[in-house]
């Protein structure tokens, strides 16, 4: 007897041409199409958030964008504080990172903030917006490559630093990282792709359609083996 069956239909990725500050996304690499994949998949279950972190921008971004501008920043590292912290203000990370741009509080102090107590100017998007942007221009001024910096930023520039001893001309794409510094920057641009143009990516993020299919007696015995 035969029956009929559904299973979910899988979209594929769109690979469009990506770039992080001008800095193109390799995707003739099939590493870097698997990881910004995984990203995506990922995102996937979290993805009917993304008209509030919208909302959270339309605030945010404006104020960023001006800070960003005035230390000559590329505007993609607006980006930056939605992977850190989903623009929550609030946002402490269990290693004591906290704020829109997950500052560590040695890192915050040496960049002039104020830290602990009621009076903790991680939390203030202006205040610590000018930290980490002071602190986005030195790595530029060390690694020359904004797409390095951005690792920086995560794992810390001593690690990419000691990467470019051993092998000087290393991209981020192609240079040895922890897992979580790996993937960060596809974060970063999942956030640029789906803020800028979300309807590209809608088919891939939404639910998969359901496909009808006829089940034959062949099929449940070859399934049964």
């Amino acid at each position: 007897m035969n029956a009929l069956m559904t299973a979910p239909a899988e979209a594929e990725l769109p690979l469009l041409d990506v770039n992080f500050c001008g800095e193109d996304m390799p995707l003739d690499q099939e590493v870097v199409i698997s990881r910004w994949r995984h990203v995506f998949t990922t995102f996937r279950p979290q993805s009917k958030q993304i008209n509030d972190l919208r909302r959270r921008a339309d605030s945010v971004f404006p104020i960023v964008d001006e800070i960003l501008d005035k230390y000559d920043i590329p505007p993609d590292f607006r980006y930056v504080p939605l992977a850190e912290s989903g623009l929550n203000p609030k946002a402490v990370s269990p290693k004591g990172a906290g704020g829109y741009w997950q500052l560590m509080p040695a890192t915050a102090r040496e960049l002039g903030l104020k830290v602990g107590g009621k009076n903790d100017e991680r939390f203030h998007v202006r205040k610590a917006t000018e930290a980490a942007c002071r602190y986005l221009r030195k790595l530029y001024d060390q690694l020359g490559s904004w797409s390095l910096v951005a690792a920086a930023y995560n794992v810390g520039p001593g690690y990419i630093k000691g990467q470019l001893k051993r092998q000087p001309n290393l991209d981020y794409y192609k240079m040895k990282l922890p897992r979580e510094t790996r993937y960060y920057l596809y974060r970063v641009l999942l956030y640029k792709e789906l803020f800028s143009r979300p309807n590209d990516y809608s088919s891939y993020l939404s639910p998969a359609p359901l496909t009808t299919f006829r089940l034959t007696p062949g099929m449940l015995s070859q399934q049964a083996a």
